[in-house]
Formats: structure tokens, C-alpha cells, sequence
């Protein structure tokens, strides 16, 4: 089935762009427009999940697990331990998709290797659009697009600070936790806090 309106009325996104808008508008700009059926694939392929039904949908997952596949073994090969746990079955292989994470994973910094990646997946949800360009498989790229674009929005100073800091506090709730725990087992007795 074609949606040439819905599709017209999105805007080009281009990797490393703000996003025009958040997944869940897009969402509700396709309510009324995508047939039910439809609906329920997008809400997959936003939040991940693989869906059966669907070229785009299955298309996207295998190469989604073939990358994750990839980045397994290479961070399994540099810890000294075996991938195979990590190994998850995908249908399918992309040789240009294996040399991209290739070619991300050599990248100097986290931030570059992730970005290499990221570039990866945005071409390969072009790549699977060619197939139906007025269809649900054009409109289910866009969504890969966007959820990669807000990803990268929201990766900000502030946030990343904010994430610093919960991140210690829980770890110092945990070994308040624990130390208060062991120290009890101890048999040692716990002082009352003065008032």
C-alpha cells in the first residue's frame, strides 16, 4: 500500500541534523493515515522489536543483529572471551554492512566508533526505503532516522552530566548498602545516630 501524502510531508533528515519533531509525533501524524496493521509495525520498529510481516521490518532486524553480532565479537576478541553466548541467529548477510562496522570499530574514540555505527544503520534504512518509495517501508526508515537523530540530540552536556551523577549516587547507595550489611554480620553493633 503507497502513502504518498504521509510520505511528501515528511522532511529530509540528514545524519547529525536536530530532529523536526520526536518519534512519538510521528506517531500520532500517522494515526488516522496507516492502516492498523501498519501502526503496530512502526510501534516495532521505534521501540526495537522485531515484528514478522513486514520486508522493511525484517529486513532492518537481521542487519540490526548483524551488526550487533559483529560488535559482539569484537568486543568478546579484545576481552579474550568467547562471542558465540552473544551470537544471536539473523537471516541473511550484508558483506558492505560487515566492512562499515569494520571500519566504525577502528575508529580512535567511543564517540567515533559510535557515530560510525550510527552512520551504518541511517544507510541501511535508506538502502531498505529504495524498495518502496511512496510505502510503509519509506515511512519505517524515517523512523529509524529520527529515533538515530534524537539519540544524538540528546546526547548533551547536561544530560551526560546528569547521568554522571545518578549514576554515583546509586553506586554510593549500594556500597552504603553493603558496607552497613557486612558491617552488621560483623556482630558489631550499629550506633543509634545522635539527636
Amino acid at each position: 500500500m503507497s502513502y504518498h501524502y504521509l510520505v511528501a510531508s515528511l522532511p529530509m533528515l540528514f545524519f547529525g541534523d536536530q530532529p523536526p519533531f520526536s518519534s512519538r509525533e510521528l506517531q500520532s501524524r500517522c494515526v488516522g493515515v496507516l492502516k492498523t496493521e501498519h501502526l503496530a509495525i512502526l510501534e516495532a520498529v521505534m521501540q526495537g522489536r522485531s515484528i514478522a510481516g513486514n520486508t522493511f521490518a525484517a529486513a532492518w532486524a537481521a542487519r540490526e543483529t548483524q551488526l550487533r553480532n559483529a560488535v559482539a565479537r569484537f568486543r568478546a576478541a579484545r576481552l579474550g572471551v568467547d562471542s558465540q553466548a552473544f551470537q544471536r541467529d539473523h537471516a541473511g548477510f550484508d558483506v558492505g554492512l560487515a566492512q562499515v562496522v569494520t571500519d566504525a570499530l577502528a575508529q580512535h574514540t567511543p564517540l567515533e566508533r559510535e557515530q560510525a555505527l550510527d552512520r551504518g544503520r541511517w544507510r541501511i534504512a535508506d538502502e531498505l526505503a529504495l524498495a518502496d518509495p511512496f510505502g510503509l517501508g519509506t515511512v519505517l526508515a524515517f523512523a529509524v532516522k529520527l529515533r538515530i537523530a534524537e539519540r544524538w540530540a540528546g546526547l548533551t552536556e547536561a544530560a551526560g552530566q546528569r547521568k554522571v551523577e545518578d549514576f554515583t549516587e546509586a553506586m554510593t547507595k549500594q556500597q552504603d548498602t553493603v558496607g552497613l550489611g557486612a558491617f552488621r554480620k560483623s556482630g558489631c553493633v550499629v550506633p543509634a545516630p545522635a539527636k
